[in-house]
């Protein structure tokens, strides 16, 4: 029997689940490997959330296709059980191996079963051989069914091949629609070319809740088949010799929670031996029902497994905090998983910068949109653009997860242009709206640390003396002897007014530095950014956000 309740259910619902498995951890590794070229390192943790979440919905798939696990006991409102005998009357039962004839033998069996029915139970006869025909409807009286034995022979049917499963089709039209009796056909036969039966036949058996009991009649060496004229012959002109086959049988037992009985060497069957077949499974239950032992339908495991995986899928990233604030453990995985979602929202596999500029301009104010740009720019290594992009975003973003992300990715991409000081501006931008992140405190360490070793310029031109003594000149010499300070005039108007005028001539800029042209102009009033809170300015200028070392 098939270990599952909907074995034709298993190849569409496997296959759906490995082809959702595949796109999603196609896409999601295409995101995580975008955003990981803007710096992050922490993304891989976002496999496990992925991985719970496949798993939770393979288990749905084994909680819908019904595991079958150890038998479980119905009482079946019924005082009887419903059973067709199907005979085979097909050429090859002339055979007289298990003499006096196959036929013979299988109508013998046939009365023993009826003959040994129950009260409360229903008897029905087929045959089948090219074809298969239910004779009589289910009854009660098994003596007018045992009356009919005696008239089963090959000359049935014109058509005398031998199709099994066509018996088996024509006989389960003799059970009712919605009737709870237990179902069994007993098929007397001997088994020659039941193999072919069609797979969509065995599925329905259980479907049904229909029972298969075989019995084999005939022998393994086989006889040669006689016909009117002598030995028959198939089409090559070959001597046709006709064997017991049990494959067939066993296909239909195995599908259906049936059994296969073989006839002995002189083709009798045990009746009794073949009632308990029949009965198997059944007991008299109380207030006239019929105990019987079905399959058990293992769901509730398969079931619980996905609802836990879905709640770990869902609490793997988050922590409870203070109060009844939620906030994610993992804030790096939390913005791969927002900025993936950008990537995904916009059809991205490998960027397309001109798609993603065309969708930024139709929606300018879609921060997410701005976020995919922004990623692409910097891995087509524009990192320049790329700070356009996120700085954008951080100004149209409106949830706090979406500021803090842009902010992250802004920072990153400024760290990249060495532009320390806006770094800095970015990741304190980022700690507002996301105090627990830990990677924007250390990426905030690192560019602070950066900006204590700058060494200082060097000042400029303007301020340096106009005239310089050289190094070798007498004035370099110290003096053998120091003059006495000679006492200055006081400085005239017209003096003052010259050396004012000097002084503006000092603080102008060289005569050979070309004005800003106006598209650097726009660039850089684009670059001035918000200040942070007043609370991280105050920690900043006091020195509380520095450490001794970096913080992972």
């Amino acid at each position: 029997m098939s270990p599952l309740a909907h074995p034709d259910w298993a190849a569409p619902l496997l296959t759906a689940w490995a082809g959702l498995a595949l796109l999603a951890g196609g896409a999601f590794h295409r995101a995580r490997r975008h955003l990981a070229q803007l710096g992050g390192r922490e993304l891989a943790a976002g496999g496990v959330r992925d991985l719970a979440l496949c798993a939770a919905l393979l288990a749905i798939v084994v909680a819908l296709l019904g595991p079958q696990l150890g038998t479980r006991t119905v009482a079946v409102p019924a005082d009887g059980i419903d059973l067709v005998v199907l005979v085979d009357v097909s050429r090859s039962m002339d055979a007289t191996d298990a003499a006096p004839s196959r036929l013979a033998r299988a109508r013998e069996a046939a009365r023993g079963v009826l003959l040994g029915l129950a009260p409360g139970d229903r008897g029905a006869l087929a045959v089948f051989a090219g074809r298969g025909a239910l004779l009589t409807p289910l009854t009660h009286d098994a003596g007018a069914l045992v009356e009919m034995l005696p008239s089963l022979d090959s000359e049935w049917m014109s058509d005398r091949g031998s199709r099994f499963w066509s018996g088996v089709e024509a006989a389960m039209g003799a059970f009712e629609a919605g009737s709870r009796r237990p179902r069994v056909i007993l098929a007397l036969g001997d088994g020659e070319r039941a193999q072919l039966a069609p797979t969509a036949l065995l599925e329905a058996l259980p479907r049904e809740q229909v029972r298969v009991v075989a019995a084999a009649i005939g022998s393994e060496a086989g006889t040669v088949l006689m016909g009117p004229a002598g030995p028959a012959r198939d089409w090559n002109g070959e001597t046709v010799v006709t064997r017991r086959d049990t494959r067939g049988f066993e296909r239909f037992a195995e599908a259906s929670a049936g059994a296969v009985l073989v006839a002995d060497e002189w083709g009798a069957l045990d009746a009794n031996a073949l009632l308990a077949a029949v009965r198997h499974g059944l007991r008299p239950g109380p207030d006239g029902t019929l105990l019987r032992e079905l399959p058990a339908v293992q769901t509730t495991a398969p079931a619980a497994l996905a609802f836990l995986l879905l709640l770990a899928e869902l609490l793997a990233g988050e922590r409870l905090g203070a109060g009844t604030r939620m906030q994610l453990r993992f804030p790096r995985l939390r913005r791969g998983m927002l900025a993936a979602g950008a990537l995904l929202a916009l059809g991205a596999g490998t960027p397309d910068l001109e798609t993603l500029e065309a969708q930024v301009r139709h929606s300018p104010e879609d921060a997410r949109a701005l976020v995919g740009l922004g990623v692409a720019r910097a891995e087509a290594g524009d990192p320049e653009e790329a700070a356009r992009a996120f700085a954008a975003a951080v100004v149209r973003a409106r949830v706090p997860e979406e500021i803090a992300l842009a902010s992250w990715d802004l920072g990153v991409a400024l760290l990249e242009l060495r532009d320390f000081a806006g770094a800095r501006d970015a990741f304190l931008d980022a700690l507002a709206y996301d105090p627990g992140d830990r990677q924007a405190k250390f990426n905030l360490e690192w560019a602070l640390r950066a900006l204590e070793s700058r060494t200082p310029p060097p000042p400029p031109e303007a301020t340096r003396p106009l005239e310089e003594p050289p190094p070798d000149s007498e004035a370099s010499a110290e003096p053998e002897q120091a003059e006495e300070p000679q006492p200055q005039p006081a400085p005239s108007p017209a003096s003052e007014s010259d050396a004012a005028g000097q002084r503006k001539a000092d603080a102008a800029p060289p005569a050979d530095v070309a004005p800003l042209a106006p598209e650097d102009v726009a660039r850089w009033l684009e670059s001035i950014r918000d200040v942070p809170p007043p609370g991280l300015h105050r920690d900043l200028e006091a020195g509380s956000t520095r450490r001794s070392g970096p913080q992972w």
